[in-house]
């Protein structure tokens, strides 16, 4: 049992060995033969109380790890072309890329929204043996991004697109639409993780846990699960339904506390 003081009294004394000499002119009063007064202050209860319990305490940390489904579903397609003029390059591969919107848009996905980024029209160069740089071709780059929220109408979406021409898959995401149940869900255990942890340690100290002094931390708001980068050919598309696995995200919490002991625990 700890037992805490009323009052304290502090005795602070002035010592005429750390002061330096009169200065000249002037006498002290000190009688060098007598003790000095001591200066008296008294800490109230309530100082020494807070002293005791801000160095009494518990520090712990808690995770915690709560997946969530994903029902939304982003891929990118690239349209590339060749021609012997920038035109031909550019016209073919406007009329390709316009056959696979087309086929985008007929292929009743639920939630589609398509938005094309990312032209480029660049020249195609061969050297000779004299090393002399000649253009012999231009390559044009069109790219679109498809959302879906249907994460199983993946694999349609990219058999539709690449049986209408498009001859690359540059990127497939996988993302849910409302993560924040699932933060606050992660938040909760951690904490009770970590409380859980200051009980055991307090209880083992031979001191009840007290209240809850200070907390840090958070729970993450994921981005986009990304699947591998995948080039995908119209041969390879064409052999059967492209299997695609939509996974889950993953909300991961951390918290730091800092718990007061609480009372001595009888028996202990």
């Amino acid at each position: 049992m700890i037992k805490r003081p009323g009052h304290i009294l502090i005795l602070a004394f002035g010592l005429t060995a750390c002061a330096g000499p009169p200065a000249r002119g002037q006498t002290t009063t000190a009688n060098p033969g007598r003790g000095i007064s001591p200066n008296i202050y008294e800490i109230a209860p309530e100082q020494i109380m807070q002293a005791q319990e801000a160095a009494s305490f518990i520090e712990v940390s808690g995770t915690a790890r709560v997946s969530v489904p994903t029902d939304m579903a982003q891929v990118s397609f690239a349209m590339e072309t060749r021609g012997s003029t920038a035109e031909e390059a550019a016209t073919s591969n406007a009329a390709a890329m316009e056959r696979v919107l087309q086929a985008l848009r007929g292929g009743a996905l639920p939630g589609l929204e398509l938005a094309t980024f990312g032209y480029s029209l660049q020249p195609q160069y061969a050297t000779d043996p004299a090393r002399v740089r000649t253009i012999v071709a231009y390559a044009a780059n069109n790219n679109v991004g498809a959302t879906i929220t249907d994460v199983d109408a993946v694999g349609r979406l990219i058999d539709l697109a690449i049986r209408a021409g498009a001859n690359q898959v540059a990127s497939i995401t996988f993302s849910a639409s409302d993560t924040e149940p699932a933060r606050a869900e992660a938040l909760a255990e951690a904490v009770n993780n970590a409380r859980a942890q200051a009980q055991v340690m307090a209880r083992a100290l031979g001191y009840s846990l007290g209240a809850p002094l200070e907390i840090r931390g958070g729970a993450q708001r994921p981005g986009p699960r990304p699947m591998a980068f995948a080039e995908l050919s119209a041969r390879a598309m064409q052999a059967a339904p492209t299997p695609i696995e939509a996974g889950d995200q993953t909300v991961d919490a951390n918290v730091t506390i800092r718990f007061a002991l609480g009372s001595a625990l009888t028996g202990r």
